[in-house]
């Protein structure tokens, strides 16, 4: 009667940390590290994946 928790270490490992900012331009909380166009505007103000494609052609 082993448990197999080799399942579940697997998965914690292969999972991104979740970082949740808080969006300088719109104030909605989001996870910066989700694979979408959310960025560091000038290495220091966190934006999310909407305004960052609303505000794209600044670029």
């Amino acid at each position: 009667m082993e448990k197999d928790n080799s399942k579940s270490k697997t998965s914690k490992s292969d999972e991104k940390e979740k970082k949740i900012e808080t969006c300088y331009t719109c104030n909605e909380k989001f996870d910066i590290s989700a694979d979408d166009f959310s960025h560091y505007h000038y290495g220091k103000y966190p934006m999310c994946d909407y305004c960052s494609q609303f505000y794209g052609f600044y670029k």
